[in-house]
């Protein structure tokens, strides 16, 4: 891995934030970071692997340069003809996932989840094609698609899991410590961002009532969202401090982990924190016995429908927050209506209105995904979140334990929120991150052309093991 290009991709995860929360930083900014930031990896990668200019990285240029016009001439109005703007665009995002020096291993490996993505890519982008190329809905399968292709298949291979989960715990601590200043100050400006509060107010145990926080995103919920991956961020970056040669250091995510949980809290996001506790819980059992990952798996696999269950017959008093009625109006819906290619690009709270009465969105990331792609689209996708889940469980011994907990975090959390991996948001930006990086680890690799250097593998605390740091096993 190269320091460079960790610490710009930091700057990524930065502006997906910002684009999320503040209109002046239009996604066609990231969209331009991302492509240059393709570059000067498979750059860095190409000298440390060949120590020269490659034909691989000459061609995975060019695809970046095209790419670059498609993007930019569809933000621009198209090319006058949409079957053609969306046959380039898809073509060359699965043309650039796919150049790479590791192709037969990595097509063994990853052959599913790419054929998945494949589908749902192609679906959205038929959809899109009634709309205008430059348009919010024109533009948003392709965008959606081009960051949820090299979150997957392509950043995963060349940055650092390190700088993702420090990158991820320090915004995510900036946004708690913003919220913490509107409890204690009241609401404010900070630049162009409002930061404020929600209605209502959360209890820590044996604590004071404090108001709900939103912090600089549009709800809760999303700050929920970005609090629950800060807080496994810092935990994990923690967990790795101790077990470096420097404890000393653990004094900075332990600070970060401390201020992320009590953000998450203030959140009042049930979800989220059924997510972390999840994420935590499996990472926990990996770090004590590889394992038990499997088993932890399983339990998770089984204990969330049992609460669930519970919930629904009255026998744990939680209240649902309406989810049963909605994710029953969703399937009354499906039943209805449901079609092999879906809706379209349409909001749940306008397919679901005439089987609910008073309103709402399914608030679930896979009936949202059936809604909008179609029964086909819909499996697609649960392939493309849970496939990863499932060939880590069986693959333990070598899965990165960090990504794998934050991966299953968020298809926990995908039940009970309507966002999902294809949109541009941090919670969607961080969650294709976790499968990508569990979908690399679990892809055979060859020695890398750079000296490795011994390390204790604190995400197992098993036997030191060859390692460049990106959480595989050698």
């Amino acid at each position: 891995m190269n320091r460079l290009v960790d610490a710009l991709f930091a700057l990524i995860v930065l502006m997906a934030t910002l684009t999320a929360v503040s209109e002046p930083f239009s996604p066609i900014y990231l969209v331009l970071g991302y492509l240059l930031l393709a570059v000067i990896a498979c750059n860095a990668y190409d000298l440390r692997a060949n120590h020269d200019v490659s034909w691989l990285f000459s061609i995975q240029v060019g695809l970046v340069f095209g790419l670059g016009l498609v993007l930019i001439g569809l933000a621009l109005g198209g090319l006058g003809n949409r079957v053609l703007d969306i046959g380039l665009t898809f073509g060359l995002v699965l043309a650039f996932v796919l150049t790479r020096d590791d192709l037969p291993a990595f097509v063994r490996a990853a052959g599913p989840y790419l054929l998945a993505f494949a589908v749902v890519f192609g679906i959205l982008l038929y959809h899109g094609r009634t709309f205008v190329a430059n348009s919010g809905l024109g533009l948003f399968p392709v965008y959606a698609g081009f960051f949820l292709a090299l979150n997957l298949f392509f950043y995963p291979r060349y940055v650092d899991d390190d700088a993702v989960l420090w990158s991820v715990a320090i915004i995510a601590g900036v946004t708690s410590s913003l919220g913490l200043l509107a409890v204690n100050l009241g609401e404010f400006m900070f630049w162009v961002f409002e930061v404020r509060l929600w209605s209502g107010t959360v209890s820590p145990p044996l604590g004071p009532e404090f108001p709900v926080v939103r912090s600089v995103f549009a709800n809760p919920n999303t700050f929920g969202i970005m609090q629950f991956a800060g807080t496994i961020a810092a935990g994990v970056a923690t967990v790795r401090a101790l077990g470096s040669r420097w404890p000393i250091l653990v004094v900075v995510p332990s600070g970060l982990l401390a201020l992320n949980a009590f953000g998450l809290l203030l959140s009042g996001s049930r979800a989220s924190m059924v997510a972390a506790a999840v994420a935590t819980g499996l990472y926990c059992a990996a770090v004590a016995d590889r394992r038990l990952l499997p088993v932890a798996l399983v339990g998770v696999a089984v204990g969330i429908p049992a609460v669930l269950a519970g919930i629904y017959l009255s026998i744990l008093s939680i209240d649902s927050g309406n989810r049963f009625v909605l994710w029953r109006a969703g399937i009354e819906m499906l039943r209805a209506e449901g079609s092999l290619l879906g809706e379209g690009l349409i909001g749940t709270t306008e397919a679901i209105a005439p089987y609910l009465d008073g309103g709402g969105s399914v608030h679930n990331s896979y009936l949202t995904m059936f809604i909008r792609a179609g029964f086909l689209g819909g499996v697609a996708y649960l392939l493309l979140v849970l496939g990863p889940l499932l060939h880590g469980m069986i693959r333990y011994a070598r899965v990165n334990v960090p990504m794998f907990a934050l991966a299953t975090g968020f298809a926990v959390h995908q039940l009970f929120e309507g966002y999902t991996l294809y949109q541009l948001g941090p919670g969607s930006l961080i969650g294709a991150l976790a499968v990508g990086y569990v979908i690399a680890s679990l892809v055979p690799t060859d020695p890398e052309p750079t000296p490795k250097r011994m390390l204790v593998d604190a995400d197992s605390m098993e036997q030191p093991r060859w390692t460049d740091g990106s959480g595989d096993r050698r």
